[in-house]
């Protein structure tokens, strides 16, 4: 998943009085449940298909072989299952990048093997790369002109450290990510974030086009000043590695050869030269890119609901991954569940009044490419905006938010999307996205799982996850809310995303409550309840009248 803060919260604030007259169709079947529970419970198969992706495919970086692998597999494994009209549904990418090998070693003041990874879509070394090591922390263009003219031949390192703090000198939400142990909401905390956080300011998403236009800054400006190779540190600890890197743009590529080294490793270069101690580095790195097919893909099948043009439910989960580790809870957990699900349905026989469709997307974490393209093809549209401090990124931050909003024919009969990536703990409960109907409808669904653990509903919203390119164009998407385990302290984006680190009885429930919510949606009578649509703020109109 795209990382970004979660809120949990229950819904006892103030909706429990909506049960009851526009929603008193929506008691769970439990005759259906109880099928759903058996067969997900006693007949399960989504670690089988957790293994298939992570052990057998292996990481899914997006463009790359694996991820093409990955695609055909899930698309014929649904087709076995007897969806129907399992494909691949293509969007504009760029090059695809994998690795083969690395080796970093200290070569002076002493020798070393060090822990590194090669960043995403930065070239190989076409042999070892030596050089003497120079600190160069940088974090705005601001920061270049001090080091011009200082750098050439030199291998660099780029970030700034940060000092170790102590677990229990941070705050609540600090200690959940650098805890490492495996963390479960207790009662007491879903109480605690329980009340609606009211939204402040104008939403931006400023910072994630910082994030994501420095890369290529940083990568130019060392390339003109002829540096030899790049090392970042990596932003977690314990040797542990993410070596994430967004500059996979046609045209765009980095020359320079780059790494993520460990935050341990790197710290200590750092105090060697503070000491005015020479270091000095070798490196080589074996990579390549694919440009044989400059499209990503997402797979999409269904189970076809009833009448010439019935109403659409969607459940989804995003198929790619990073490359450091397996892709297991980040998000091929989410995969196998959403998988199991539509799995589920089809195993018990249910006929939906609604066509169910799952989509495992492309392209998530580099910024919801396939979702957002599945929304352009069916959904709706938006005008782009061509700012020049957007040219970095993807399409989805280039429409987000923008006027007016072009429906299409599927708009009106698509129902609600259920989303999973969060991990591989169980679910809890459901954010509703300020739809105070939705909640009302979750509370009820959610009663037959109470024995659980699942009895959370939130009116607040969450990001980070496919659901938001539903969301944003006025359209009924949802994230479940799941115990965090140590997917924020040890597993996103790091090497240690294997298959050791899913816990079975927790993917098992997930699957359970999602093909009840899912069946549920597909059963009612009416559509799903939908929030306001979107429209343009006061402030948006003024500044679009100045400018013109």
């Amino acid at each position: 998943m795209i990382k970004k803060s979660i809120l949990a919260a229950s819904v006892a604030i103030g909706i429990s009085g909506l049960w009851g007259g526009a929603w008193a169709d929506d008691a769970p079947d439990l005759e259906v449940i109880s099928k759903i529970r058996d067969e997900g419970f006693n007949h399960s198969q989504v670690m089988k298909t957790l293994r298939h992706l992570t052990d057998r495919i292996g990481p899914r970086l997006t463009g790359s072989p694996a991820m093409t692998q990955a695609n055909e597999w899930t698309r014929d494994q649904l087709t076995a299952w007897g969806l129907e009209n399992a494909r691949l549904e293509g969007f504009d990418f760029g090059p695809g990048w994998t690795w083969e090998s690395v080796d970093v070693r200290m070569t002076a003041p002493r020798t070393d093997q060090l822990y590194a990874l090669p960043i995403s879509w930065h070239p190989g070394t076409d042999g070892p790369v030596t050089g003497e090591v120079v600190f160069a922390p940088m974090k705005s263009k601001a920061d270049f002109e001090k080091y011009k003219g200082k750098l050439k031949g030199k291998i660099v390192l780029v970030d700034a450290v940060r000092p170790y703090k102590d677990p229990t000198e941070l705050n609540a939400e600090d200690r959940r990510h650098a805890n490492e142990s495996i963390l479960r909401y207790t009662e007491g905390e879903l109480e605690d974030v329980s009340a609606y956080d009211v939204p402040e300011g104008a939403p931006g998403d400023d910072s994630w086009v910082s994030y994501k236009s420095w890369g290529y800054y940083l990568t130019d400006f060392l390339e003109a000043e002829g540096a030899a190779a790049i090392v970042r540190r990596s932003p977690r600890r314990n040797l542990l590695i993410d070596a994430t890197g967004y500059q996979y743009l046609e045209g765009e590529l980095p020359s320079i050869p780059a790494v993520r080294m460990a935050s341990e490793h790197y710290d200590r270069a750092v105090r060697l030269l503070d000491e005015d101690l020479p270091v000095s580095l070798s490196l080589e790195v074996k990579a390549r890119y694919h440009t044989d097919d400059m499209q990503s893909y997402s797979t999409l099948a269904d189970i076809p609901g009833q009448g010439r043009r019935p109403e659409l439910v969607m459940l989804g989960a995003h198929l790619d991954s990073w490359f450091m580790g397996d892709g297991a809870v980040d998000n091929g957990a989410g995969v196998a569940v959403t998988m199991e699900a539509v799995r589920i349905l089809k195993a018990i026989g249910i006929k939906p009044k609604r066509t169910i469709r799952i989509g495992l997307w492309g392209g998530e974490e580099q910024g919801y490419y396939g979702s957002y393209q599945y929304v352009k093809n069916h959904l709706a549209t938006r005008p782009a905006r061509e700012d020049e401090k957007l040219k970095y990124m993807e399409p989805y931050a280039r429409e987000f938010g923008m006027f007016p909003i072009a429906k299409k024919p599927e708009f009106d009969r698509f129902s609600a999307y259920f989303n999973l990536d969060n991990g591989s703990g169980k679910i809890r409960g459901v954010y509703a996205e300020g739809n105070a109907a939705a909640a009302a409808i979750f509370k009820t669904w959610l009663e037959p799982f109470h024995d659980l653990g699942a009895d959370t509903v939130t009116m607040n919203d969450t990001g980070g996850t496919d659901h938001e390119v539903f969301d944003d164009i006025g359209l009924p998407g949802f994230q479940f809310i799941q115990d965090p385990l140590d997917y924020d302290s040890r597993l996103h984006h790091s090497t240690a995303d294997t298959y050791d680190h899913a816990f079975e009885k927790d993917l098992k429930q997930a699957a359970v409550i999602m093909a009840s919510f899912v069946y549920h949606v597909a059963m009612r009578d009416e559509r799903f309840p939908r929030e306001p649509e979107p429209r343009e703020r006061e402030e948006d109109l003024k500044k679009d009248e100045a400018d013109e």
